[in-house]
């Protein structure tokens, strides 16, 4: 049996489905001071020595440019007290409702730090690569925010089947 690109498609976001993610907001400053961010998922460390984070964004996303000009970005992992945060920033009919002044601070460089995230890590871009749709940006951490409340006692938005989990309930799954 041969299988489409459309058929391999499907069954690899199905597979995808499956694999639980925490949620970070990826943020970026433009050259005019501008904040810009999206939901990723596909975000993670890559290094101890020296620390570095990488995050894979589409070339088609409004903040691809930004990061790529500016070369810095921050992430801002996302705990169970931002969940309204996400819709706002999955969706570019709600951009104006991202960056309210009581949720965001500047960070060093003028990125946007979320206000009690779990972490922020601020990062400078030291290499890019493009495959496929998107650009993976390589970045050499040079803050981590972490919140006043101990880690601990927070939750990560975890993202499972196509939709926003506790992390209890992604246990249970």
């Amino acid at each position: 049996m041969t299988v489409t690109t459309s058929q391999m498609t499907d069954a690899f976001r199905a597979s995808m489905r499956a694999v639980a993610a925490s949620v970070s907001l990826v943020t970026s400053c433009d050259e005019n001071g501008g904040w810009h961010g999206m939901a990723v998922t596909s975000a993670s460390s890559l290094s101890m020595d020296p620390p570095s984070m990488m995050v894979a964004i589409n070339r088609a996303a409004s903040i691809h440019p930004i990061i790529a000009t500016s070369g810095r970005y921050a992430l801002n992992l996302m705990g169970e007290g931002h969940a309204a945060l996400l819709e706002a920033f999955s969706r570019s009919d709600m951009r104006d409702r991202r960056f309210l002044p009581d949720q965001w601070q500047a960070g060093a460089n003028g990125l946007p730090v979320l206000k009690g995230a779990l972490s922020a890590h601020l990062c400078r871009v030291v290499a890019a690569h493009e495959f496929a749709t998107h650009t993976v940006f390589f970045g050499e951490v040079e803050d981590v925010v972490l919140p006043e409340t101990p880690a601990q006692s927070l939750a990560p938005i975890i993202w499972l089947n196509g939709a926003r989990m506790s992390v209890c309930a992604a246990a249970k799954a």
